[in-house]
């Protein structure tokens, strides 16, 4: 298949199963559409827990039995809705048809091209930048986050094993202790991959482009479609320009791709979608099934966006929906009742008050149900949190630009997109504003861009206590970095500059006059206006963001961590015996030179899946060789052919090969001399392969002379001779002269040799190294190797 295939196979793959479900529970194909990302991935995620939990492979066959479950539970909950809606008379003939949401109801042509617009942009863009590499869709991404999606993606394949709350077994190779990853975004990446054998890398980056893609473009279109606050033709103007012009954006797609926060990014990309959604359950209680599927969808992708749908939802029901409940007194209701001053006054009260109960009855519901169903995964992941919690990203800067650089956009690697001018937009959004606020009554939104600009600003310059302390409760969740921050922000901003656009088209074609033949004339000119102006702003957000797309999307595919040299290295080692042999860990590096990507790339069993130092017990054997694998073979208590604990750890970790690949990715990471230099010095290590600055060295004791010596054959670069027995005095008969001599210790280890601090299981980055004693530290009879 071509690159074009591919993306719009992956867009079906991630689309289809949502819609369908969508549909069975009782949504109207626009809605069942526009919703169908985040239900997807709630299937995604939530049978890769349920199977993790008893024991079931995760695979397409096993997901497509799940889901046909839940479109069965669908079923059920829409015949219940249908049994219910017998005693209303239903609309009949071209009047169903046409009913508010349904396919022919044509308000959604507008929000529906902007949203194809939008998405059309970002993937044409994002993946013809890609395959100016030379690797295309392949690429390895330069970066510590995407390193551990890949391997996730890999593992899911391989193991079946899709449980958010099972992910130490990928990363705590040693101990595996647990660790709660959330999943939803990896396990939807592996079904694409498996449906369109891609490799893991290649489904890794299609997702990161694809999943945002589809859902950004809709998230924006439906908030300034709910900014408004009506189905009318100014909703469906602003939702139409809203969507498309979020390409413009760089803080959300293009520099959220650049750092690797691939699920958050798709996360939040979905908040506006579940967002509408919802907000629509009150008055359509039937649609509470997929909104709940929806939510469950963006918390197994990445927890953190919730408190953007919960925070909407919260303003929006406290500005909003109580004083406009969905159902409002029923006015013959008031006639039949109206018998008496006292009763009419009870009346009216009472069905107040029933119906706002009613909603928040109703939107509680909606949310704790799913929630409920999320808790055992959850709770499992609140270590984590604190993790989470842990990062700061403050800056010098004063309170006004803490607040101008978010509305302004200018937060971490904006200065990769060049001077832009965003007066047009800002002027847009205040205009879009100022109506929703004055016309439309609308608190809600404003209420939440000052919130959450408020909590980024925090994160750039904290305030004091207790608002900073407060601020930084969801900020923490964010990991309090301005540049994620500010994403709810941006989404507001657009979809609110749609709004003030579709208004100022609506007030020049005097949209305001509610006269029927004006009105006509009106609505005609302003189509009109819309799809002119449409067509002549198409391209201008991706002129804007031309200079920071090819930055963000072609930034991160050089040769920094794993270059052509190192891929070369990793389809030799994989021909070399020893390392698939059952071990999950037969290869040892330094893990900040990004030598892990191997086990992404071609399945080799790398001990370190993550950039991040796994969690480990007191008596781990992982710091040994990561601080004293020069020591392997040394000796012990003075005799060179005893064991040591380096070799005993090399043993029970199943290493068999170390893979040398400086420099490491960032510059204030010090060069490991044990795992770079001295390795080379080790007696019972043997380098076996070379190229450049890639080297790879065998354990000894894991192979025979015959194999040694093959490899060694094979290496790009010449190799330092090995030393004979001849050489070292070792010959015992003439045959031996020449051979090479690769020395393996053969007593046992008797004397202890290493305390090791105690280990911290939340700790990402290696410990001090132990002090070695002077027992170890002694000179080999034999010559090291070079």
């Amino acid at each position: 298949m071509d690159t074009a295939q591919v993306i719009w196979l992956a867009v079906a793959i991630f689309i289809v199963p949502g819609f369908i479900l969508n549909l069975a529970s009782g949504l109207r194909i626009p809605w069942a559409g526009a919703a169908s990302v985040p239900t997807s991935f709630a299937l995604f995620g939530f049978s890769g827990w349920l199977y993790g939990q008893i024991g079931i492979r995760y695979s397409p066959g096993s997901v497509i039995i799940f889901s046909l479950g839940i479109c069965a539970l669908a079923l059920l909950w829409r015949g219940g809705f249908f049994l219910v809606g017998r005693r209303r008379r239903p609309a009949q003939g071209w009047a169903w048809l046409k009913a508010p949401g349904s396919l022919y109801d044509l308000r959604w042509i507008f929000p529906l091209a902007g949203a194809v617009a939008g998405s059309y942009l970002f993937l044409t863009r994002s993946v013809a930048l890609y395959q100016r590499n030379e690797h295309g869709l392949g690429a390895i991404f330069q970066g510590w986050d995407v390193h551990w999606h890949a391997s996730e993606i890999r593992f899911i394949m391989e193991r079946g094993i899709a449980d958010p709350t099972r992910m130490g077994e990928l990363r705590n190779i040693e101990s595996q202790l647990d660790l709660y990853y959330p999943s939803g975004w990896h396990a939807g990446a592996s079904i694409m991959a498996n449906l369109l054998d891609l490799s893991p890398i290649e489904a890794t980056n299609i997702a990161g482009l694809v999943i945002p893609a589809i859902t950004l473009p809709l998230s924006i279109g439906l908030l300034a479609w709910r900014m408004v606050g009506n189905r009318g033709l100014t909703a469906q103007i602003a939702a139409g320009f809203a969507a498309p012009a979020i390409v413009a954006a760089p803080t959300i797609y293009w520099i959220g791709h650049y750092v690797g926060a691939w699920p958050y990014v798709a996360a939040m990309s979905m908040a506006g979608i579940v967002t509408a959604l919802y907000m629509s359950v009150p008055a359509v209680p039937q649609r509470a099934f997929a909104a709940g599927l929806g939510l469950m969808g963006v918390v197994m992708v990445h927890p953190s966006a919730v408190t953007v749908i919960v925070m909407l939802l919260g303003l929006w029901w406290l500005f909003y929906l109580v004083f406009v409940p969905s159902r409002k007194l029923d006015a013959q209701t008031i006639l039949t009742t109206d018998t008496a001053e006292e009763p009419t006054v009870k009346t009216r009260w009472g069905w107040a008050l029933l119906s706002r109960l009613r909603d928040i009855a109703i939107l509680a519901a909606a949310g704790i149900l799913p929630a409920a169903m999320l808790l055992p995964q959850l709770l499992s992941g609140s270590e984590e949190t604190e993790d989470v919690k842990s990062y700061t990203a403050t800056e010098d800067i004063s309170r006004w630009e803490s607040w101008g650089n978010l509305f302004s956009m200018r937060t971490r690697h904006f200065e990769e997109f060049g001077e832009l001018n965003w007066n047009a937009l800002l002027l847009a959004a205040a205009i879009g504003a100022v109506v929703l606020l004055v016309w439309r009554r609308n608190v809600w939104a404003l209420a939440f861009t000052a919130l959450s600009a408020w909590i980024a600003s925090n994160s750039l310059l904290p305030y004091a206590d207790p608002w900073g302390e407060w601020l930084n409760i969801i900020g923490a969740l964010h990991y309090a970095t301005a540049h994620r921050l500010v994403m709810p922000v941006t989404m507001m901003i657009f979809a609110a500059a749609g709004v003030g656009l579709a208004v100022v088209i609506r007030i020049v074609c005097l949209g305001f006059i509610t006269r029927p033949a004006v009105r006509t004339v009106s609505n005609t000119l302003s189509v009109i206006i819309a799809v002119g102006l449409a067509y002549l702003l198409y391209p201008v957000p991706l002129k804007i963001v031309e200079q920071g797309s090819y930055y963000s999307i072609t930034a991160p595919n050089d040769d920094r961590m794993v270059s052509d040299i190192d891929l070369k290295a990793f389809e030799w080692l994989a021909q070399q015996p020893g390392v698939f042999d059952g071990s999950q860990s037969t290869v040892f590096g330094e893990p900040a030179d990004g030598y892990g990507w191997m086990y992404a790339y071609n399945g080799i069993p790398a001990m370190s899946r993550h950039y991040a130092w796994p969690a480990l017990p007191a008596d781990n054997h992982t710091q040994l060789p990561y601080w004293w694998a020069h020591y392997i073979g040394i000796g012990n208590g003075g005799d060179p052919q005893q064991r040591n604990d380096v070799d005993d750890a090399v043993d029970a970790l199943g290493i068999n090969f170390f893979y040398i690949s400086p420099p490491n990715f960032w510059d204030f990471q010090e060069q490991n001399m044990a795992l770079t230099e001295w390795l080379f010095n080790a007696p019972g290590l043997t380098p076996v392969y070379r190229h450049a600055n890639v080297s790879i060295l065998a354990v000894n004791d894991h192979f025979t002379d015959a194999q040694l010596t093959a490899m060694r054959a094979n290496s790009p670069d010449p190799l330092a001779p090995v030393a004979t027995y001849g050489q070292l005095g070792l010959a015992t008969t003439t045959a031996e002269l020449n051979q090479p001599y690769y020395h393996r210790p053969t007593t046992a280890n008797s004397t202890p040799t290493f305390v090791l601090p105690q280990a911290d299981e939340n700790q990402t980055a290696a410990p001090a190294a132990p002090a070695a004693p002077a027992s170890l530290i002694t000179t080999p009879s034999v010559t090291p190797q070079n």
